[in-house]
Formats: structure tokens, sequence, C-alpha cells
């Protein structure tokens, strides 16, 4: 960018600060306001930042602020040099709105209410209507505050997510120094406005989009800057990829974002909020409508469930209402047909899937917020768990974000030692200065601590962008010598020696063989300070190698993501033979391409050797480099297209789309907000280690949820074969009440599984939803047959009678048909008898009523109620006894499914233990205690009969032994009151069930290895581990619109602008500091690692 006649200096083509440092050759700058692209590059793949300078006057007419001078700005903005007054500053900020990004608010209502808006919750939603249609108001209440319950925990647990985005966010500077009524005032950023004069200094961040104020007229300026420099240092890199602080002269324009690095300014506002560079940007991270892979996964578990429930309720109404001729009236018992299918769909619906898995993730993004890694999307944490590739950012993910000189490669030139060349750049360094190379340069030096106690630096000339070197003039306090010491692009630092023609090709080699290796080159010479500055001898001292060192621990993490079988991708803006070297000391493949390849190889215009297509290319290559924004997009395009699941780093602002539109966007600690407000998650620790540490973390909460995911199908499949068979076959009923129950206890405690014990994935994971459902459906059935063994056993013979005397519960007709006549004669009634000649009878009401009991099929006789009795009391204990069957069987299944090993050795989490032994105790109370029945008989140990006289269900194996009933309702015969709900209490019963349960426990482990062998789950018959099927990468907008007066947003137009007709700089990563040499590794391993962490 320039001003009107005075051009800002820019990185050159080839990726090196202008003037300071060099890489394979000399760069040359390009014309003033002008940049180039790079060559076979076109111009309309490059992001350029000239249209974040086009804003709305307050005329309407849209006006290129980089183009026109300060003056000019201030005709267009209507404002003068004493700034504006406070009555102009509120019709602006009337009219433009205050200075901050737009905040996306959705009613909290309907966003809790939106929790209850999806199939599941429909399907309980029905549960809840036919239990109200019923009068069933226990189960109509449980059912509803199921559904209020997962909404809460959703709603709450996303709130939590946003309000720790929220605290980390901090969009703008907080407050600016702005020119109203003629004096300075210190006020919010947010009341900036388009005409506001402005002072930036050191160290703050620019308040909104600024053009610098000049010169002239300065001295009687009442925003004089005190520094008295005349250009600043602003670091953008954030926001348009330039590695290093850049100069500002006077018409320049800043973004909103950036950070003054040096100098002090007053400059004029021209746009603020979302129209700035900062808002076009952000305006992005809301455009892309990514639909999250887990909630793809639940949606299609819920329908394989709710299909079952559709099936078996089909068949349920078939079969009652043709078969049975069931009666279906309103009100309380009055339609079983509709009771039983509701005992299909609440027990079917995995009711607590919601609640267990947002529970799951939200335990797991609170250990993962420790480890230093916040999730912004609940569902970014199970992707995190399948990423099998990361594209990362080199500099301060992989290394330190600091320059450091490689001392063991600097050359000096002539009698000069390495020791002097240090010496002597560290004197060429500006004191106190903010710039990346003065720094290192400085901290270089071994003395460096005492070296300012023997020189003073009387005089500096810093640098510009035509001469590209910077000269200090230095005084030895001791002899009082004065010398000038220079720095800058080697090339010229060499062509201004006196002895150029004895070092060129020593120096053009050295300058080579750096490139090679990844450093950049700096130059340093000497000088007598006598006389003008143009007939100085120069005499070049030496050459010193700069170059961005990896973290310490960056090579052990790369080891341990390629055994976790993770692909990491380095993508950086450096040059191709810097990203090889850092590769190199990493351990990784030097398989780097420039995307110059990659996008000749996209738009067919050749590939690399041994490649067949651009997505091969892509798939193989170890990485990128001289990357922008846009390619970043491009590459994670296609390897979601691949099927891969792909996680990318960031910091900037514009690597907000890459971001957007990876499986899982991750802003690197130091993100800016616009990064942050893209990502999924945030990292508040530096390096890659952090993100290995959250993938590990991921995975394991990945394993819970496939945990819980297998057995919610499983119980959805056993609960509809078991109940909706004995329905279909035996016309049996089940209440409504224990089955929710049997949700709330054992889904309950699925919420310990969150906690559970578990080993991490040595590859990545994904969803095998085909070994899921098949897994489900044979441990769904073999859990039937058993709970059917059980039911067979218990009411169709007289097993336990003989085996283990207890009562029958045999419900055969022949056989309570002779029970009954056995019994009515010892109590002294005959079984022909009308019932109603009973005592204990003949006052119910059935008997005393108009016209009496039934008659149509000849009277109720007493061997007919006493059957009725009989039916009655047996179904009630067998309730109990399946009841306390299907709730410790089912839940057991889950230290099945949790491990591929021996369930009974593999130790599960302690809460894990806890939550099944606390929900089979409530389940077991239930089971022996009773639920619902009948009341004590008046008096039990006499001749006088009340209604319950035949329910002495322990008759002659337990004299004197009654049941415990709850209830005043009386069984009558030819009635259907064997659906009134009972569940009658046995103690030896629920021993039983406790008994077959564990017995049938033993068959699941071997099921498993069985399943797991055919299905081929972990690797178990081809030895291969890793997906099976993993599921497609979620479908991203391929085209998204951006803001009003904004372009389409896509890989070539990222932050939406209008036109895309010039090309921007070259970026560069910003350089680091501490060295770590690495093994070395040969190009092309990325695409051997890939494959052996997914076979």
């Amino acid at each position: 960018m320039a001003g009107s006649g005075q051009a800002m200096p820019m990185n050159n083509s080839d990726g090196q600060a202008p003037g300071h440092v060099a890489n394979s050759g000399p760069g040359e700058n390009p014309p003033k306001g002008q940049t180039t692209a790079k060559e076979g590059e076109t111009a309309d793949t490059k992001v350029n930042v000239d249209d974040a300078v086009v804003a709305k006057a307050p005329t309407g007419e849209e006006v290129d602020f980089k183009k026109i001078s300060v003056d000019e700005a201030l005709k267009v903005l209507k404002v003068n040099v004493e700034g504006l007054t406070s009555a102009q500053a509120k019709d602006r900020l009337a009219e433009y709105g205050p200075n901050k990004l737009p905040e996306s608010t959705r009613n909290p209502i309907l966003v809790y209410l939106g929790y209850m808006w999806n199939p599941l919750s429909w399907a309980m939603e029905v549960a809840a209507i036919i239990a109200i249609a019923l009068l069933d108001y226990a189960d109509f209440c449980l059912i509803v505050a199921l559904l209020f319950l997962n909404a809460t925990i959703s709603y709450v647990e996303e709130s939590n997510a946003d309000k720790a985005i929220k605290a980390l966010t901090a969009a703008l500077a907080p407050k600016a120094k702005a020119l109203r009524d003629g004096k300075v005032d210190t006020i919010d950023a947010q009341y900036l406005v388009p005409g506001d004069i402005v002072v930036v200094r050191l160290g703050e961040i620019v308040p909104a989009d600024i053009k610098l104020m000049g010169e002239s007229g300065e001295d009687d300026h009442p925003l004089q800057a005190s520094s008295g420099l005349s250009q600043t240092a602003v670091d953008q890199a954030a926001l348009t990829g330039e590695s290093l602080p850049v100069k500002k002269y006077t018409n320049d324009v800043c973004f909103s974002g950036s950070t003054i690095k040096q100098g002090e300014k007053h400059a004029i506002v021209y746009a603020t909020g979302a129209n700035t560079f900062f808002g076009r940007a952000a305006a992005l991270i809301g455009s892309t409508n990514n639909v999250a892979n887990l909630q793809k996964i639940m949606t299609k578990i819920g329908a394989c469930c709710l299909i079952t429930i559709g099936v078996w309720m089909v068949i349920e109404l078939a079969v009652q209402f043709g078969h049975y001729r069931h009666a279906c009236a309103g009100g309380e018992n009055g339609c079983p047909t509709l009771t039983n299918m509701l005992v299909i769909i609440v027990g079917g619906i995995p009711i607590a899937m919601p609640t267990v898995l947002n529970v799951t993730l939200a335990l797991g993004a609170f250990k993962l917020a420790k480890e230093g890694a916040i999730v912004a999307r609940m569902s970014a944490v199970e992707e995190m768990a399948g990423m099998d590739i990361l594209c990362s950012d080199k500099t301060g993910t992989l290394t330190l974000n600091k320059l450091t000189v490689e001392q063991a490669s600097v050359n000096p030139f002539g009698n000069y030692s390495r020791e002097e060349v240090i010496k002597y750049a560290a004197l060429s360094a500006q004191r106190n200065s903010e710039e990346a190379i003065d720094l290192v340069l400085a901290e270089s030096y071994e003395h460096k601590d005492t070296l300012w106690d023997e020189y003073e630096c009387p005089k500096f000339i810093p640098f510009n962008p035509v001469d590209k070197y910077t000269i200090a003039i230095i005084r030895d306090k001791k002899s009082g010598e004065m010398m000038r010491i220079m720095k800058g692009a080697p090339q010229i630092v060499i062509k201004k020696a006196r002895n150029a023609s004895e070092i060129t090709e020593l120096g053009t080699q050295k300058i080579t063989e750096y490139a090679s290796r990844g450093f950049r080159a700096l130059g340093v010479a000497k000088g007598s300070a006598d006389g003008p500055i143009n007939g100085v001898q120069w005499e070049a001292v030496g050459l010193l190698p700069l170059y961005d060192p990896p973290r310490h621990d960056t090579g052990e993490t790369i080891r341990r993501c390629i055994q976790k079988g993770l692909l990491v991708k380095m993508i950086t803006g450096d040059q191709a033979l810097i990203g090889r070297e850092t590769a190199k000391q990493l351990g990784m493949g030097t398989n780097i391409f420039n995307t110059e390849v990659l996008l000749k190889a996209k738009e067919g215009k050749g590939l690399p050797e041994g490649f067949a297509h651009v997505e091969d290319l892509v798939e193989r290559a170890d990485g990128f480099a001289e990357v922008f924004p846009e390619h970043k997009f491009m590459i994670v395009e296609m390897l979601q297209k691949a099927h891969h699941m792909v996680g990318m780093t960031g910091d900037g602002v514009n690597d907000a789309p890459a971001l957007k539109k990876a499986d899982v966007g991750i802003a690197v600690d130091g993100a800016t907000d616009a990064a942050r407000g893209a990502a999924d998650i945030v990292l508040t620790k530096p390096g890659l280690s952090t993100i290995v540490e959250a993938i590990i973390g991921a995975r394991k909460i990945f394993q819970r949820m496939t945990t819980y995911s297998k057995y919610t199908v499983a119980m959805t499949f056993r609960i509809c074969f078991t109940f909706g068979l004995l329905t279909v076959i035996y016309n049996w009923y089940f209440p409504t009440l224990l089955i929710v129950l049997l949700a709330v206890f054992n889904d309950g405690a699925m919420i310990a599984l969150s906690k559970d014990r578990v080993v991490s994935s040595p590859t990545p994971n994904s969803w095998n939803l085909r070994a899921i459902f098949i897994s489900g459906i044979v441990y769904g059935l073999y859990l039937t047959l058993s709970s059917w063994t059980l039911f067979f056993a218990a009411s169709k013979t007289e097993f336990f009678r003989d085996r283990c005397h207890m009562f029958t519960l045999n419900t055969r007709t022949r056989h309570v048909t002779t029970f009954c006549n056995q019994m009515i004669p010892e109590l002294g009634y005959t079984a022909g008898a009308n019932i109603c000649s009973v005592p204990g009878y003949a006052t119910q009401p059935h008997c005393v009523r108009a016209g009496g009991p039934d008659t149509t099929n000849g009277p109720i006789t007493i061997l007919d109620q006493c059957i009725a009795e009989q039916y009655y009391v047996r179904n009630s204990i067998l309730r109990s006894l399946i009841y306390s069957h299907v709730s410790i069987s089912g839940q057991a299944m889950v230290f099945v499914v949790r491990t591929m090993s021996w369930s009974l050795i593999a130790r599960a989490g302690l809460w894990t233990y806890i939550a099944f032994f606390l929900a089979q105790i409530a389940s077991t109370a239930i089971a022996a205690f009773g639920f619902n029945g009948y009341d004590y008989p008046d008096k039990p140990h006499n001749n006088s009969f009340d209604s319950c006289q035949f329910c002495r269900y322990a008759y002659k194996t337990t004299p004197g032994g009654y049941p415990k009933f709850f209830s005043r309702k009386v069984p009558q015969a030819r009635t259907e009151n064997m659906y009134i709900d009972s569940t009658i209490g046995c103690t030896y019963y629920v021993i039983v069930a406790w008994i077959w349960a564990i017995i049938w426990y033993y068959g699941l482990d071997p099921i498993k290895w069985a399943l797991a062998y055919a299905l081929d789950e972990e690797g178990m018959r081809t030895g291969k581990r890793g997906a099976i099927d993993r599921t497609q990468a979620p479908k991203q907008n391929e085209e998204a619109q951006g803001m009003n007066h904004m372009g389409a947003v896509s890989r070539h137009n990222p932050l939406g602008r209008v036109s895309l007709t010039q090309p921007s700089p070259q970026q560069l990563e910003r350089a680091s500091m501490v060295r770590v040499g690495g093994q070395q590794q040969g190009g092309g391993q990325g695409l051997n690692r890939r494959s052996a962490g997914r076979a």
C-alpha cells in the first residue's frame, strides 16, 4: 500500500522482511502502491487487503481511503484537524452504529425449546400425549420431566461454552484517545465514529480502521507526536499475514486489531465496527452453517430406534385390535392397546441419550479446559477424536515464534571472528526497539549485559524500503572512537563493501547455503563515522543466519502423533526450503510443496512425478509452503472430499475461513478474536503438545459415547422385542410406569459413563454404525431370549415350584383352574356357586348394582373369580420378576460393551460401579416390596373374607402368608382387569432374577468377541486397526453469503470482498528462538504414516 507520494514498506516476493533479511536471493520491492503475484499464480487467488480501505463517506459514496490524501480524507469525512464535536459524534454514532462487531442474539426461550424439537423428543412428546389421554398422570409427569431435563442440560452446557468463549474475546481495543471538542479525551472504543481523530501509541491496539495524518502543521497541532518519529511500526500479521511489523508513514492506513509496535501518531477514523477489515473477516465466522458430525450420528441412531419402535407399534395395533379384539375407550385403563404401545414407545426410545451425551461431552470439555483446550462447540470433541489429519501452522505451534541466530553457522569475512560478527550485529540493533530482528541480535551477544556500558549510540538511521539497511553510529566510551555499523539485506551489504569483488562469490554461496537450510541471511558491515555517509568505505564483517527453531517438545509430540495414527501436515507461509529444514529437525516428512505446485495441479497444468491427481498430492504431501489463507481453505476442502476428518490450526483473522471450514478448527494460544470466534477449540497453552493431549482426551470421550451408543441400541431392541412379543403372543401387560422408572434408573446411571475408566484408541476413532447396529440387534435378541426363557420357565412351567419349592407363577388355564378347584373346597365353598353368595363379595358394587353381575354367559361363579384373582396375582409377581431381570441384565451389559477384553477383569470407573449398584438397589426394592397392588385382607386368619378372598397365592407353601397390596382395585372375572397396574413384590423371585441375569451375563463376552471377529472391530480378524466405515466429513457450505455490500464467500474470496483484482504481498510466518535438533526423515513418509495409522 502507498499513500500519496510515499511508499509503505512491504514484504517482497521472496517472503523476506525488506532490507533486513534474504532467503535464496536478492528481493526487489514492488513499485510504490503495488505488489506482485508469484510467478505462475494468478492474481485472483490472492487475498487482497486493498478492498478493506474502501468505505462509505457521509455522503453515501464509496471512497478508497488508501488512494486519497489526508486533506481529501478530512473533506470526505466532513471534519477538520480539531476533530468532531460531541454533538457531531452523537449524530454519527446514531448513523453508523457502535464501533463493535454485531452480536447475534437469539431468544433464550426459543433456544431452550429448540432442544425439544428433534425426532427423539417428538417420540417422547407422543408418549406424553398418550399418557395424558389415558389419565396416566404419573407416567405423563415423568416423561415431561425427562424432556425438560434433557433440554435444560443441553441449554446450560451450550451456554457455558458460549460464556467461556466470550470471556476469551476482546474484539476491539476497549479504550481510545479521541479529539473531541478540541481536546483529547479517553473514551470507550465502541463510541468511535468515522471522522474521529485519534491518537495511537506504542503497545496499543488500533481501535478502528484509520488513516495516518502527516507531519505538515504538526508543530501547532494539539495531537503532536511526542516521540518525534516520522514513522510508525505496526504489527498486522494477525490480519494480513505479514510476518514482521510494517513501517507506516503519512497517508498510510492501519487496520482495526493491529498493534502499534513503534512510534506515536494521530490519525483519522474512516471505518468502524462491521465495516472494518477486521469486521468483514469476522462476518465470515457466522456465515458457514456446519452440521455437526455427532448430530448426524445421533440422528441415525435415533432413526434406527424410532423405526424399530414404529414397526412394533404397527404389529401391536394389528394384533391387539384384530386378534385380541381389545376395546379402546378414553380414561384410566380404558385402552390397554395404547397402554401397551406406550411401553414400547417409552422403553424403546433412548430417552436419556441427549442428556447422557451432553453430560459426557460437558465433563470431557471441562477436563480438556484444564489441559489448556477450551471447547467452543461441544460436538467438536467427537470430531477431534476422529481427526486423522492435522494441518498445523509452523510458527508458534511447531516453533517458538521468536527469531534466533544460528551461531555455529555465522560466516565472518576477512580476519573477523564469529564472536566479532555477533558483537557488531548487536551494536547495530536499535536499543529499546520492538523490532524482532533488533531484539534477537541484542540477545544473541554473550556479553549483552555490559555491551552498552562500553558503547553508546548517539544516532540511529532506521530502515527504509529504498536503501534496505539500517545504520547505527556507535561511540566507544573509553577511547571516544566513532564508527558506523550497517545491517541489512546481505546483497546490499556486500555490494557496498570496498572488498566486494573478493567476497561476492563466497557471500552468494553462503546466502544460497543458508536458504537451502531454511535460514534467512543478514549482512553486517563496519565503516568510519567521519565524512558523509555516501563516502563511507564499508568493510563487510560477516553474515548471520536467522531461523525459526522448533519448540523443545515438538519433536516428541510429532512422534506421539504418528503413534496415535494422526498425520501432521505443516502449513506455512514461509518458503518451502524453510519448511523442509524445520520438518527435518522435527522428524517430519520433507515432501513439502509450494502452493504454486498445488494450484497448477488443481488447474490441470501438471502434477509432480509420482502423483495420480491433485487429491493424491494433497493427501500424500507432508505440507505446503507459501500458503495464503484461501489456500488453507482449499487444502481443507480437498482433504474432506477424500473423506478425512481434518483439523486446522490458525491464529489470524485471515485464518477464520479455514478454521470454519475444517472439521475441527483450532485457534492456537494468542490467536485473534476472529480466529477464536471461528474455531471449535481454543488453546490457552502454546505448542502442539496441547493439541495432542486434547486429542487423547477426545478419544477417551469418544470411547464413552460409543459405549453408550451400543448400550442404547441394544436396549431399544431388547425392550421392543421382549415386551412386543409378550404382548403379541401372550396378550401380556406390563405397566408403563415401570418402564419409565427403568429408563430413569438405568439411563440415568449411564451418566456415570462420562467418568468411566477408558484407554484412548491408538488410531483415530470413527463411528462404525454398521457394527453398532448389528451388535445392538444381537445383544438385544440375546437379552430378549434370556428374559423369554425366564418368563416361560416362571409362567408356563412348574420349574421354580419343583426345583426351588416356590409358589408357582404358572398362568396356564389348566393349571390355574386346578389350583382354584383344590383351594375353594378347602375354604368351605363350592366352585360352581355364584360369587355374590360369598359374604366378602356380596357387598361389592358389581353384586349390589341393578341387574347384578354380567350373566350373558351364565352367572359369575366362585371359580371364575378365583381364576381372575390368581391370574392377576401371578401376573403381578411375574411383572416384578421380569422388571428386575430386565433392569439388572440390561444395565450389566454396559460392562461388556465398554471394553474388548473380558469384562470381569477390565476394571471400570468407580462411578460406573456406584451408579450400577444404586440403580439396581432401587429396582430391586421395587421388585421386592411391590408397586401398586392390593390391600391386605381385612381378616386373614379366619373364615370372614373380603375382596381378596382368592389372593392367597402362598397357599400350601407358606401357610398364613399373604401378599402385600397397596391398591383397593378389585380384579373382576370377565373383564379387562388384568391390565390394572400392579407389581406384587416377592423377594424369592427377585433373587431368581439376579441369579438368572448373572448366568446369562457370562454369554455376552463370547458373543462380543464373535461379533468383533465377524465385523473386524479393532482389527480382531485382519489385525488392522482403524476406521472401517468412516463417516464422510460434514458438508460445508461451498459458498456462503457475507455481509451487505460484500461478495460471496469462497476459497478464492474467503473474506467476501467485492474485488479481487490485485494480488497481495506474500505472507511470512513469524519467526522464533531456541534450536532443537531433530531426527531427519525423508520426503513422502507422510503417506506411510497415514496408511499405517489408518490401516
